[in-house]
């Protein structure tokens, strides 16, 4: 039986995505190491799934749309600039959000959804942020970089919505195919045909 990579998401609108291409314009000149994440690939993630099967993934649908009806749309500011593991030794970069409360919320919601259909997720705590680049090696000390545009604010992310994803690796990069949007505030709801 074959099995796909997915991860549930939430989509970024076409002005934010160019909003942050311009941010990793102007820190290209910083960190000429860095691969930048595509900005129609930017998302953020609620639960990324390593290998799941065609079968698992029907429940996974099944899941994902039991969390319309019980969730509202909210907003949250895109807001400073950070590093995994941390500035001192960077290996991924991004952007933070802000509140946090609501995101560690709608995470823990669908949480519990996957898990009642029998599926596992990541038992690592929840960090919500938008990865907009990674870095090979973690010698850079970018602590400077960062402080200078920790306050840096972006504008709102409309959180209104839920994606359901596949992940296709490619030379070129990953190609995001989307299987499963799911509306907050309405009950339209559109299941996509991968290809």
């Amino acid at each position: 039986m074959s099995s796909v990579r997915a991860f549930l998401a939430i989509p970024l609108p076409r002005q934010l995505q160019e909003s942050i291409r311009v941010i990793q314009t102007e820190l290209q000149a910083s960190i000429a190491e860095a691969r930048w994440t595509r900005p129609e690939n930017l998302h953020l993630t609620l639960h990324f799934f390593a290998k799941i099967e065609q079968e698992t993934l029907e429940k996974l649908k099944v899941s994902v749309l039991s969390v319309m009806g019980c969730q509202r749309s909210f907003q949250v500011e895109v807001k400073g600039l950070g590093a995994f593991p941390n500035p001192h030794r960077p290996r991924v970069i991004w952007l933070g959000l802000e509140p946090r409360g609501q995101l560690e919320q709608l995470h823990r919601a669908t949480g519990q959804c996957l898990h009642q259909a029998g599926l596992t997720t990541d038992s690592r705590p929840y960090s919500p942020h938008l990865t907009i680049g990674r870095l090979r090696e973690d010698k850079l000390d970018l602590s400077k970089l960062f402080r200078s545009r920790q306050q840096m604010t972006i504008e709102p992310l409309n959180v209104d919505r839920l994606i359901l994803y596949e992940s296709r690796l490619r030379p070129e990069g990953a190609q995001h195919i989307p299987l499963l949007t799911v509306n907050f505030d309405d009950e339209n709801t559109d299941i996509h045909k991968a290809t």
